[in-house]
Order: structure tokens, then sequence, then C-alpha cells
């Protein structure tokens, strides 16, 4: 688990750096993940759609309430672990996030 949790943690600040993360950000992402479950209902999309509220709800107050959507956090570990990005190969755009592996 605290390897999983770093693999996040480490993934999630190269992507955050690399994409100026703010609050407006952080209200795209969520709203992108509410689109993507009303175009494809699934229980992967509600956690991404909770995974997203919470990385908002942590923006705003500092209280990591997306470490709860647990899948998400394990999927984005996994990928950061694999090929260097949080996002899936589909969609990684290979501009920052291949800059820092798990080892740097």
């Amino acid at each position: 688990m605290n390897k999983m949790l770093q693999n996040y943690q480490k993934g999630m600040s190269v992507f955050d750096d690399c994409h100026n993360s703010t609050v407006r950000s952080q209200w795209v992402a969520l709203t992108d993940e509410i689109g993507e479950f009303v175009s494809e209902p699934s229980l992967s999309e509600i956690w991404d759609i909770l995974h997203a509220a919470g990385r908002l709800f942590y923006k705003l107050t500092g209280v990591p309430l997306n470490l709860l959507a647990y899948p998400t956090v394990r999927k984005h570990s996994q990928r950061f672990e694999e090929y260097g990005c949080i996002r899936s190969q589909r969609n990684c755009e290979g501009k920052c996030c291949k800059q820092l592996t798990v080892d740097s």
C-alpha cells in the first residue's frame, strides 16, 4: 500500500506541475468526468467522479478526500509505475509526464 500511495502522489505531483492545477482546472476535470459518466455509465466512472470531486475539495481545503476514491488512486499509481503518466496511454499527451518516472 505504501508504494502504491508513493507512486500515486509522485504521479499526481508530476501531472499537477505540468498542467498548472488550479481550482478552475479541477472544476473542469470534475465536469469532464461527469460528462464521461453520462456518456458511458459505469462504476469506474463513478470512482473517477469521486476522485475529481476530492481533488477539487483538496484544492479548496487541503483535505485529501481524493484518496477515498481508492480504485482511481490505484489506477493512477499503476499507470505511473508502468509508463510514467497517470493518464491512460490513449490520453497521455507525452509532453511532461515522461520527464519523471517512479525511479527519479
